[in-house]
């Protein structure tokens, strides 16, 4: 009769173990995402690396040192479907960047070939500077792989936005510029650190 209740007693602490070690198990893939995303994308507070590029046009540009501004950087493929979507609205946004006068700079960083490049840029009339990167370690280093991708960098040589994916809104455009008049994180990198706490 007294076997019961170690028996119970026992079958609860099971329990409680197995719930604690799922609860380890899901902060474990949790830190694990956050992870991953911090090596594989660009963050707020972010610091990139000050890089020289030559421009298709020959103009060479530093990428992460802003003269007195922002630096947006634009990240694509010339065989990129999404690349392509995004097209219209990076033009939208150079256009909108460009009428807030010198302290705002706009650069295309294609990955592919100078050609390949030049051919794309304008096909789709993009009229700030592009460079073609074809060094996997500057992509790496500005966590630029995965395109198309949009930056924003301060002059500080810090990201105060990035924006992933397919830019195919104006509130995207207008999130990225909204970004250069605050000093706080957008809302999704606030959630995101909050939920990983």
């Amino acid at each position: 009769m007294r076997r019961i209740p170690y028996l119970q007693i026992a079958l609860g602490l099971a329990l409680a173990l197995v719930a604690v070690l799922g609860w380890q198990n899901h902060r474990l893939r949790a830190d694990n995402d956050w992870l991953l995303q911090r090596a594989s994308a660009p963050y707020y507070g972010m610091y990139v690396p000050v890089v020289e590029v030559e421009a298709l046009d020959g103009e060479r540009l530093r990428l992460g040192a802003p003269e007195g501004g922002f630096q947006i950087l634009y990240f694509f493929n010339a065989h990129c479907p999404y690349c392509l979507e995004s097209a219209p609205m990076v033009r939208e946004l150079a256009r909108r960047a460009a009428g807030l006068g010198g302290s705002v700079r706009m650069v295309g960083l294609g990955n592919g070939e100078d050609a390949e490049i030049a051919a794309y840029a304008r096909e789709h009339g993009f009229d700030f500077p592009v460079a073609a990167v074809r060094d996997r370690r500057l992509l790496a280093l500005f966590r630029g792989n995965s395109v198309p991708l949009v930056v924003l960098v301060g002059a500080d040589g810090r990201v105060l936005h990035a924006h992933p994916g397919t830019l195919d809104t104006m509130d995207q455009v207008g999130s990225l510029l909204a970004a250069m008049r605050t000093d706080a994180p957008p809302a999704a990198a606030t959630q995101a650190k909050e939920s990983s706490s």
